[in-house]
């Protein structure tokens, strides 16, 4: 049986070489190369025609799901297998719409990642259980009138998101928040990345005035 041959793509070196050293352990699979960025990983991808494709959401050039688009447009025949910190609704249904058979945490132990892998190599598809959930409950919900009341903005962000703008807004740097919550610096600025793109603001100032002029005014968080 020939080996799976493996892409990675993250713009961490560290992760993704750990990643990579990880997996070259595991019988059957073949780690054939390491991208840093969107425009590295498409141009790999098409090189080098690997049977998975282990893609970052968040790339420093394009995100993941554009990628993920221009991979399986040159190489149809390979599985994408999204790898995120991030786990909010908006990023997994675009990740699906973009054709990925998968979407696995970052914070999952490797285990995880295997079975992901060989999953989505052998045709299935491959969804970590806070996905999963995140899926079923979108799917229960499809042609259910809405009963909430709260803004557009409010309904989109987790309640981690929620509890991160707070932070932000109080002036507390990535590490300052990352030792308050338990959670990586790396993933506070995911959080931060994610925050701006939902709430359509420019920077981190940005945050702090939408989060005055919509949380503050209101009481909440006090």
């Amino acid at each position: 049986m020939n080996n799976t041959r493996i892409l990675l793509a993250d713009d961490h070196q560290m992760f993704r070489t750990g990643v990579a050293n990880l997996l070259q352990k595991e019988k059957g699979f073949e780690i054939v190369g390491e991208a840093k960025d969107g425009s590295e990983a498409i141009q790999l991808a098409c090189q080098l025609k690997p049977d998975v494709m282990v893609l970052d959401v968040h790339l420093p050039d394009m995100d993941g799901i554009s990628a993920a688009r221009q991979i399986l447009a040159a190489c149809p025949d390979t599985k994408i297998l999204a790898l995120s910190a991030d786990e909010s609704e908006e990023f997994v249904v675009n990740m699906l719409k973009a054709g990925a058979n998968g979407y696995v945490l970052k914070d999952a132990p490797i285990e995880e990642l295997v079975l992901a892998i060989k999953a989505i190599a052998m045709g299935n598809s491959y969804f970590a259980k806070e996905i999963t959930n995140k899926i079923l409950a979108m799917l229960e919900n499809i042609g259910r009138p809405s009963e909430s009341k709260e803004p557009a903005f409010k309904a989109s962000l987790t309640e981690r998101e929620l509890e991160i703008l707070q932070h932000i807004a109080e002036e507390r740097t990535n590490k300052e928040i990352a030792s308050l919550l338990y959670i990586s610096p790396r993933t506070v600025e995911t959080h931060r990345r994610n925050l701006i793109h939902k709430l359509k603001v420019k920077n981190t100032a940005g945050l702090v005035k939408f989060y005055l002029n919509n949380f503050k005014q209101n009481g909440e968080f006090e």
